[in-house]
């Protein structure tokens, strides 16, 4: 059995997943841009300060004058006081400092031989410092360098490129997830057309679906026009068999009448009445199985408007009883069901018919949409038909035996006592439930039909 996994959107959850894809991309662009160009920045001084730090080494390594030598090679800009650039060099007890460093002074980092360091430190004058600092073989201890330039108008630099580069970012972010949600409505619009396809289908229109779609989209196009072409078919083809059928009795039971009108007329009347009583009997099963086998092949049809149809319908029933005053009250909230036109006329045919039978002066007809459960355990949404009368209601103990074939309430009152019966096939071929009771709105008799709105209709 499969574990449903509840209602969702294919195209919601494709954008969800791409939508993680590109944001997760993001933040490690992000990231990246944050980090690289600071790194690249210091890679960068660093090379340079490396560079100045040997040639520092060089100049003053055999020099007779080592400070004159130091403050001669480190160029100009390590002479400028505050400049940015500073170097300081300890030798065999002593320091020399660029003169750039004017009073302040510099951290020198304790190496081991052959030792070098890499870091940042606070400056003169509030500046960022990126410090190198190097031991090189000489006599005795050896020469202790460290070069220092500052950072702070490069960190500016950095920081408002990484600025501009992540607004950047996000339009451009933006822009791929309306790009990408495009593309997907897109590209899975033919699966919308399929979808309305098939509701127009199951609304009763079934006209070839003629659309557009991809290849995997294709086959269930094909598949839902083979149906909508093999429904039409066996509908015909089962309503052209009735016609046959219906059309071939008539003779055989018509002579069958005559056969017993000439019985009585001999003065053999008991045998007649039992041959009028058979023949009875076989009209009515004849009737009710032809009617059934209607009901199966019954395929999508027009569909069924409410309003419209109930209100024709009760202006043929106050013709058909025109010697009353009966009068009938509509509530109807739904404009169109997907049922097939011909059953809900049958349905509502039957049980309108019923009631005028029975009704005092009123017949009340309700359409409505009940919600899933509905305090009645339905476990989706359906439609609730209901049909009220004043008359005087039918007994307790035959309320759960209306509708079967045969039965009457009062065998004073014409017909064959199939019409409720007629209307349990109909309702039972959309899979829904009828219940009789007393109404509590009218005093009379309450037929309630609730069919699911969702189900198609199944043979019964």
């Amino acid at each position: 059995m499969t574990k449903s996994l509840g209602p969702y959107s294919l195209r919601n959850r494709l954008s969800l997943v791409l939508s993680l894809v590109l944001l997760a991309a993001s933040a490690l662009l992000a990231f990246g841009l944050q980090d690289f160009p600071r790194r690249l920045v210091e890679d960068y001084v660093l090379s340079r300060l490396q560079h100045d730090a040997d040639l520092l080494y060089v100049r003053v390594l055999d020099a007779a004058d080592a400070d004159a030598a130091a403050q001669a090679a480190a160029g100009t800009v390590y002479q400028l006081p505050l400049s940015g650039h500073y170097f300081a060099i300890r030798q065999g007890g002593r320091t020399i400092r660029s003169r750039s460093l004017w009073d302040e002074e510099i951290e020198l980092a304790a190496l081991p031989e052959r030792g070098e360091t890499v870091g940042r430190q606070p400056g003169p004058a509030g500046q960022t410092l990126l410090v190198f600092t190097k031991h090189f073989p000489a006599a005795g201890d050896g020469i202790v360098i460290t070069v220092a330039e500052d950072l702070v108008r490069l960190d500016t630099a950095v920081a408002a490129f990484g600025e501009r580069m992540l607004i950047g970012l996000a339009l451009a972010l933006v822009v791929l997830l309306v790009v990408q949600r495009r593309l997907l409505v897109r590209g899975l619009a033919p699966l919308d057309e399929a979808v309305d396809a098939c509701r127009r289908l199951e609304r009763g229109e079934t006209s070839a679906v003629e659309i557009p779609a991809p290849t995997e989209v294709r086959p269930i196009l094909d598949a839902v026009n083979r149906l909508a072409r093999h429904q039409a078919r066996r509908l015909g083809r089962v309503r052209h068999t009735v016609g046959n059928v219906s059309h071939a009795l008539k003779t055989p039971l018509a002579v069958l009448a005559q056969c017993a009108d000439e019985l009585a007329a001999g003065g053999a009347c008991a045998q007649a009445d039992a041959i009028r009583a058979q023949l009875e009997l076989m009209r009515a099963t004849i009737e009710r199985e032809l009617r059934r086998a209607r009901l199966a092949g019954r395929g999508p049809g027009a569909g069924f408007d409410p309003r419209p149809e109930l209100e024709t319908l009760v202006t043929a029933l106050k013709r058909l009883h025109a010697g009353r005053e009966i009068a009938f009250e509509l509530d109807i909230s739904r404009t169109h069901l997907a049922f097939d036109r011909e059953d809900m006329l049958e349905l509502f045919g039957n049980l309108l018919d019923n009631a005028c039978k029975w009704a005092r002066s009123r017949v009340r007809i309700g359409v409505t949409i009940r919600p899933a459960g509905d305090g009645r355990g339905e476990p989706g949404e359906h439609v609730e038909f209901r049909v009220d009368d004043d008359g005087p209601g039918v007994p307790a103990g035959m309320l759960e035996r209306l509708g079967t074939a045969g039965l009457r309430g009062d065998q004073q009152r014409p017909g064959h006592g199939l019409g409720l019966a007629i209307v349990g096939d109909i309702v039972a071929q959309y899979g829904g439930t009828i219940r009789y009771a007393r109404s509590a709105a009218l005093g009379g008799l309450s037929a309630v039909v609730r069919v699911p709105l969702q189900a198609p209709p199944t043979p019964a």
